[in-house]
Order: structure tokens, then C-alpha cells, then sequence
């Protein structure tokens, strides 16, 4: 049960290094009830924001130190007091909506400056380790460390607002219909658990799904045809089909290098194999690469159907990608 906030105690001494993330559980449903908050979920890069005497430090969700991806971020983070945000951080397209593809563009050519970080909570500030205390307590301790940031905060760090009070099925349809990531449903009077926890639950508005590159197509003259993919299952690499949408020259170009570096002559697939069709050549590339996609579905054989890409994900270790839903 989380701390009342009366109970606050101090520990001094900012905690050292990355600190293990709270994550939301899949549902189909967002949960119903008072004791619920509803926020936006972000179609972004999930980042463990730290920064301690002006100097910041942005962690991955996995624990690696990205600071240096983030120059201009970090110069703007350096002027909030000592603390540790957890967040999403988002590249916006031409109508203010988080696009991943944009995101992965960005980091991808170093052009970071224009992101924004979406900070939803926090896990330290004055001092104060607040992982034990209630959501709604961390909430208002948030706003006032971006409060103390100044007014210009706002144009790079932002405070992730509730949604407002309404049953959680419309404000998801809500979602859905502006194209949104979908919502995620917090407890109030919970304490920030890490892992997996049912206090944090996400519902989607279109199926995403993290895939393992194995390998690419070309057509008989050598045009990009689309990515070989897979999940794992146990320790093996099982193919879950072609991703042959969502390249364009700007994507081709990115990727091209990257495949052809970490080509191999054996296929990395454990149990069913691709198929060339069409006179198409099958390339095989060691598993190193993670792909961001959006699907209609999982077929009756474990493929994924109408499979588009969105971007790599460089913060993502491949061995950690399992099939979702």
C-alpha cells in the first residue's frame, strides 16, 4: 500500500545510476472506476530522465546511457532541480501528434533538437525517494519540479495531464478516432511498482508489435522488397513473417547499410522458413536490428498480417522481443 503523503520522509543523496522501470500490462479493455487516472499513451521512446547538480542524464528503458543523443534535451533538463522523471520522449508531426517514424528519423540522423520529453511521473525529487508514495502524491510533486524548470520548460519538457473525467471506453474511442497510440490506466493510491504490474494497465488503439529483423527481400533486379521478421520464443528466433509496407526512399536509404553490415549466409529462423516468390531473393542478416510495426493481426499460423513499418528501435534488445496479444 503506498505512503500517506503527511508521511513524507527525507533521503538525502540522489539515487545513483538507472532505476528499475514500473510497466503497463496489455488489456483490450481500459479499466472503469474511481480509483483510476486515464493519460494519453505516447507513441515515443520510453526514457528515465536524471538530473543531478545541472547535469542530466537520459537512460533507455533498458538502462543505457543515450545522453549524448540528446544534447540540446540536456541543456534545457540541467536547469530543473535534482530529480528522477520517468517518460516518453516524442518527435511531433505536422499536426502535434507523436510519430514514431519521425522519432526514429531524428535519432537516427542525429537531428534531436525539436523532440519533446512527456514526463508522466517521478521517482525521486528534494530529496524525497517518492517510488512508495501514491500516484496522485508523485503527480503533484511532478508539476512542481517542472514548475521550478521555469515557463520556457514547457517548449521541451511537459507535464502529461490526466484525461478528463469521463468513462474510460469513450476516452479511448476518443483516442482511437485521433489516431492516437491508445490510453494508459494508472491507479491513484498506488506506489510506483517496477516490472510488469497490473497498477499500470495500456490499451491500444491499433495492434503494435516490436519484431526482430532476420533478414530482407530484393526483387531480380535488387529493389528493397521488405524485412524478414521474427519473436522469440524461448531462445529461438521464430519467423513471423514479411513487413513489406511503410519504406519509402528516405527509410530504404537508413536501413540499406545496416542490413548489409550484419549480412549472413544461413538463415537465423528456428523451425519454419521464409519463401522467395517471384524470382525475389531472400537475404539473411544476423539478429541484431529491432522493428517497430503496426499490424492488423495475428494469423491462425503465428504471422503477422498487413505488417507496415514504423522505425528501428535502437533501445530495445532483441533477445526481449515476444509476441504481443
Amino acid at each position: 500500500m503506498a505512503r500517506r503523503k503527511q508521511d513524507l520522509e527525507r533521503t538525502p543523496g540522489l539515487p545513483q545510476g538507472f532505476q528499475p522501470l514500473a510497466n503497463p500490462t496489455l488489456v483490450a479493455k481500459p479499466p472503469e472506476g474511481s480509483g483510476w487516472i486515464h493519460e494519453i499513451k505516447f507513441d515515443g521512446y520510453r526514457f528515465q530522465l536524471r538530473v543531478e547538480s545541472g547535469r542530466a542524464t537520459w537512460f533507455t528503458r533498458n538502462g543505457y546511457d543515450w545522453s549524448h543523443k540528446l544534447p540540446a534535451l540536456s541543456a534545457f533538463a540541467g536547469e530543473l532541480p535534482d530529480c528522477i522523471l520517468d517518460g516518453e520522449l516524442c518527435a511531433l508531426d505536422d499536426q502535434d501528434q507523436p510519430s514514431f517514424s519521425a522519432l526514429a528519423s531524428a535519432l537516427a540522423s542525429g537531428e534531436t533538437d525539436a523532440l519533446i520529453f512527456f514526463a508522466f511521473d517521478v521517482l525521486w525529487a528534494d530529496d524525497v525517494d517518492l517510488r512508495p508514495y501514491s500516484l496522485q502524491t508523485r503527480k503533484t510533486r511532478l508539476r512542481q519540479v517542472l514548475d521550478a524548470g521555469g515557463e520556457w520548460i514547457e517548449d521541451h519538457i511537459r507535464y502529461v495531464e490526466p484525461l478528463p473525467d469521463a468513462p474510460a471506453a469513450a476516452l479511448h474511442r476518443a483516442a482511437c478516432q485521433m489516431r492516437l497510440e491508445g490510453i494508459v490506466s494508472k491507479r491513484l493510491d498506488e506506489n510506483y511498482r517496477t516490472g510488469r504490474t497490473q497498477a499500470w494497465l495500456k490499451a491500444k488503439c491499433r495492434l503494435g508489435q516490436e519484431l526482430v529483423v532476420g533478414g530482407y527481400k530484393t526483387s531480380p533486379q535488387g529493389h528493397f522488397k521488405g524485412l524478414l521478421t521474427g519473436v522469440y520464443e524461448g531462445e529461438q528466433l521464430v519467423y513471423a513473417g514479411a513487413v513489406k509496407t511503410g519504406f519509402d526512399e528516405r527509410v530504404v536509404r537508413q536501413l540499406t547499410p545496416r542490413l548489409k553490415a550484419l549480412e549472413r549466409r544461413l538463415t537465423p529462423f528456428a523451425g519454419a522458413q521464409p519463401k522467395a516468390s517471384g524470382g525475389d531473393r531472400l537475404h539473411y542478416v544476423e539478429p541484431r536490428l529491432v522493428a517497430q510495426a503496426e499490424i492488423a493481426e495475428w494469423t491462425a499460423s503465428r504471422k503477422v498480417r498487413q505488417a507496415s513499418f514504423k522505425g528501428l528501435r535502437d533501445d530495445k534488445p532483441p533477445h526481449e522481443v515476444r509476441r504481443e496479444g
